[in-house]
């Protein structure tokens, strides 16, 4: 049976690029995965920048860790259904 979470990802939304960029910074020293992505559509407008960071549920927790022990400044942590679809928007 497959579980229910398992196409859940994290997104990490911010008011500004500027965040975000620095929280990716962060993360990466910190050796905790994490990629760029365009702030899904899903998140009614939450992020002001339109980019987001996405964390795998396995990483959630160490990522929360590191934005608290550091301090570093974002909008919300907004759990989603996958939205990135490996088709979608390839040119070549």
């Amino acid at each position: 049976m497959e579980d229910k979470n398992e196409h859940i990802r994290y997104y990490i939304l911010f008011d500004n690029h500027t965040q975000g960029m620095m929280l990716h910074e962060l993360l990466c020293d910190h050796d905790i995965p994490n990629r760029i992505a365009p702030a899904p559509r899903a998140t009614d407008g939450k992020a002001a920048c339109g980019m987001a960071l996405l964390i795998h549920p396995d990483d959630i927790e160490a990522a929360r860790t590191c934005i608290k022990e550091n301090n570093a400044e974002y909008v919300s942590i907004v759990p989603l259904e996958n939205q990135l679809h490996k088709k979608r928007d390839r040119y070549c």
